[in-house]
């Protein structure tokens, strides 16, 4: 009698465990804004821009969830080293009044809306402590429960860099130097950066993002950059580039 009790349970929970499906979401045009690999998007002070977002709804017992809306809008928040995923956010968009979008949408399938990057947008490059994201998430309701606002599989928070049109040309001319053929660690890093190849070259530069010389020097293995400001910098020899990030 237990072991039919207990195979009896075990049924039980197998059916409970399957009867909840998820919802998915993405932001499925995000690629169209990333440059030099940067798992970031990079815009201009006032682009236009459009937002595509690919998503299904959940289900429970068999019972879809039903769907409120879905928003995308830019924030930021004036804290260094700021997790676009996981970081603390004021619930605001950085134009006011707020300017979130609501593309319109079915229970599954592709929709997509325009958003306008502020023209007044401080460029990312100018303070260290300033972090952008584009805040995209479904809010759905499932049988039963409570409106669901985004959260893990219902949200793409992606990091932001605002930049002029100078850095991002410097930053494609960069990207057209020859790269990995030597590494660095650690990366990103606060103040030691050090070569992991024996390899021998007579000077290295590093570069800021708008191609500006920031440093330079003869043969070392490791080079202090503990007076770099935070950011996204170059280091360059023989004549090719490795991309870091100064914490």
């Amino acid at each position: 009698m237990k072991k039919v009790t207990f195979l009896l349970l075990l049924f039980m929970g197998s059916i409970a465990f399957a009867q909840r499906v998820e919802p998915t979401f993405s932001w499925s045009n995000k690629s169209d804004y990333q440059i030099n690999g940067e798992s970031a998007v990079t815009f201009k002070p006032g682009d236009v821009i459009t937002i595509e977002i690919t998503y299904t709804l959940g289900s429970t017992n068999g019972i879809d969830d039903s769907l409120d809306f879905i928003l995308a809008g830019l924030q930021d928040e004036a804290m260094a080293n700021v997790d676009p995923l996981t970081g603390t956010w004021a619930n605001e968009t950085v134009a006011q009044p707020n300017d979130y979008i609501f593309p319109g949408a079915e229970a599954s399938g592709v929709t997509s809306g325009t958003y306008t990057i502020p023209a007044n947008a401080e460029l990312s490059s100018e303070n260290a402590n300033l972090t952008y994201r584009i805040l995209a998430y479904l809010a759905y309701t499932p049988d039963g429960g409570s409106t669901i606002f985004g959260g893990d599989g219902a949200s793409d928070p992606t990091l932001v860099y605002i930049r002029s049109q100078a850095e991002i040309d410097a930053l494609l001319s960069i990207d057209e130097f020859p790269k990995e053929q030597f590494k660095i660690y650690p990366n990103p890093v606060d103040d030691m950066l050090s070569f992991t190849d024996t390899i021998r070259f007579d000077t290295f530069e590093i570069r800021d993002v708008t191609g500006k010389l920031i440093q330079s020097g003869g043969y070392t293995n490791t080079i202090n950059v503990s007076s770099l400001e935070q950011g996204i910098y170059f280091v360059g020899i023989n004549n090719t580039y490795k991309k870091f990030i100064k914490k």
